[in-house]
């Protein structure tokens, strides 16, 4: 759980941007826009669960241009 609550603290808002906009546009667009929420959640753990170990630290070679 701790990889998450990393995850959310450094994208929080990149978050907020993608659920609120899927709800927003599935308000007041077309009702498939809600599919954004679901993938959201699937990114959001994907996410988590490969750029966080365990303990909530970054995984070593993450992202590194090396």
């Amino acid at each position: 759980m701790k990889r998450y609550i990393a995850l959310l603290k450094e994208t929080w808002w990149v978050w907020g941007l993608i659920f609120g906009s899927g709800i927003v546009a599935g308000m007041f667009g077309h009702p498939s826009f809600y599919s954004a929420i679901p993938i959201g959640l699937f990114v959001f753990f994907y996410f988590g669960l490969m750029r966080y170990d365990k303990h909530g630290n970054p995984v070593e070679g993450f992202g590194d241009q090396d």
